[in-house]
């Protein structure tokens, strides 16, 4: 148990290494732009929300990644909650970063839910969404979610260049940057979407064409309603 958890602790500084670069870059960008004399143009509210925004990040991808340790060494499971699935795509969705002319369309019922931890959910299609922008140029971005069987079932799917097959399952290593790779990648984001997956008794699958796009399916147990029956 021991070796486990010391284990589980490497990893974690090394996720967190890599997951936090991203953020805390974008914070150290805009705070230089604002000393070059940005603070004083009509520009310096754009930066300041730069910097809230990725702050924001911080916190979110922090809380997640210690729940996310704590799951994996066994000393704490996942806290549940009711979780209703509409606001957090839609929440994913307002953070994306897309380029011009690629459109996000959010698709799920009001009333579905489901029973599991939100920080490491909200995460883990975070994640697989911010894959989806990074490399779709042109297109859609749907992020759709529904109740089936007593199970909620989330997907996100794009129009973006798709994965050979002979990298479908290798994208979930850790570390792993397949061919075409966006070189600030840290090979983390669908490792850590797998983790998620496996501390909540979840299973996330990957379809894709290429030249076509990707699709990722995250289930879930334990699906909810925010109405009564």
């Amino acid at each position: 148990m021991h070796a486990q958890v010391e284990s589980v602790e490497r990893e974690f500084v090394t996720n967190a290494a890599h997951e936090l670069q991203s953020p805390l870059t974008a914070i150290v960008s805009a705070i230089e732009v604002l000393q070059a004399g940005a603070k004083d143009t009509p520009e310096r509210d754009i930066f300041l929300d730069h910097i809230e925004q990725a702050s924001l990040r911080l916190a979110r991808l922090a809380h997640a990644l210690l729940v996310l340790a704590r799951a994996e060494s066994g000393a704490e499971p996942p806290k549940t909650e009711l979780v209703p699935l509409a606001p957090l795509l839609d929440d994913v969705a307002a953070r994306l970063r897309t380029l011009d002319g690629v459109r996000i369309h959010v698709s799920c019922a009001p009333e579905t839910a489901v029973l599991t931890n939100r920080a490491l959910l909200e995460q883990a299609v975070q994640n697989v969404a911010e894959n989806a922008a990074k490399y779709t140029k042109s297109g859609t971005i749907q992020l759709a979610a529904h109740a089936a069987r007593g199970a909620a079932d989330i997907s996100i799917q794009d129009s973006g260049p798709g994965i050979a097959e002979a990298e479908r399952e290798r994208v979930f290593e850790r570390f792993y940057r397949g061919q075409g790779a966006d070189e600030t990648g840290s090979g983390l984001g669908l490792a850590i979407v797998r983790a998620a997956m496996r501390a909540l008794d979840g299973e996330v699958e990957l379809d894709s064409t290429v030249g076509e796009g990707t699709t990722v399916r995250i289930r879930l147990p334990h699906a909810a309603s925010l109405v009564e029956p």
